[in-house]
């Protein structure tokens, strides 16, 4: 073998080296470059793309707050009214023959009262029921005269009467009841004798009766009120209910009144 030949095949052999080194250090390359530093973060991991899609998720169900139970239907709700509370009364009976004490503000007398003409007088005395005052004294009775005699006017033998039944009281603050009450005065007679005051509807019906002489009935004990009613001289004289007079009656039968408890 020449010299030539020799340095030939070294030269060959040296590049055959030289490519199994280079390939050598191209394959440990992507080991170096894939090597992960300390400081870097780690490569986010692979989403498989066959893998089903998550569910969205339902929000959780809130319930609505509970409602107030106010015994409506769920349509009625929030629209009904709430009734207002009535107040509170008591009922009380006045029994027949409670008194009543009266006065009069103006001065009456036959000699002007016309019969159905109105007649208010005030209660002096309060009415009381148990612990309750059913009217108290300023109340106002109210009724009318139911008859009248003037001495004036063709009664001038006896003098003259007149009669008045109540029908109704009134408090100061307007509670109110039905009442049946009545009396009648007759004339004054001579030396100061005051006119009788006859109370009760029948009796004051008998008593006219009797005055104008036409028979009303009614027995012994009507007879001697008359008789009381009519004594001494009252020729010419009429009858008069003044403002100091305090007259009395009784309830001819039971009323009833409400009152705020």
């Amino acid at each position: 073998m020449t010299q030539r030949h020799k340095a030939l095949l070294v030269l060959g052999v040296m590049v055959l080296t030289g490519a199994a080194l280079f390939a050598c250090g191209g394959q440990q390359a992507p080991t170096e470059t894939a090597a992960v530093t300390p400081d870097q973060a780690p490569p986010p991991a692979t989403t498989d793309a066959t893998a089903p899609a998550a569910a969205p998720t339902t929000p959780p169900r809130v319930a609505p707050p509970a409602a107030h139970n106010s015994g409506s239907i769920p349509e009625e709700r929030g629209t009904k009214v709430p009734a207002v509370a009535a107040p509170e009364t008591v009922s009380l009976r006045i029994p027949a023959g409670t008194p009543l004490s009266l006065g009069f503000a103006a001065e009456l007398t036959s000699e002007t009262a016309q019969v159905g003409d109105a007649v208010v007088a005030t209660l002096k005395e309060p009415i009381v029921i148990g612990d309750r005052v059913a009217f108290p004294a300023g109340s106002q009775v109210r009724g009318t005269y139911s008859d009248v005699k003037s001495a004036s006017k063709g009664f001038k033998e006896t003098g003259g009467a007149l009669s008045i039944q109540f029908s109704s009281i009134v408090s100061p603050d307007g509670h109110k009841a039905a009442i049946a009450a009545g009396f009648t005065k007759a004339a004054e007679g001579s030396a100061a004798k005051k006119g009788a005051i006859i109370g009760g509807s029948a009796v004051a019906g008998a008593l006219l009766g009797k005055v104008t002489g036409k028979s009303t009935g009614g027995g012994a004990a009507i007879g001697a009120a008359v008789g009381t009613a009519v004594a001494g001289t009252t020729k010419g004289r009429e009858a008069v209910i003044k403002t100091d007079d305090l007259i009395q009656v009784n309830l001819e039968k039971d009323a009833k009144v409400t009152l705020a408890r």
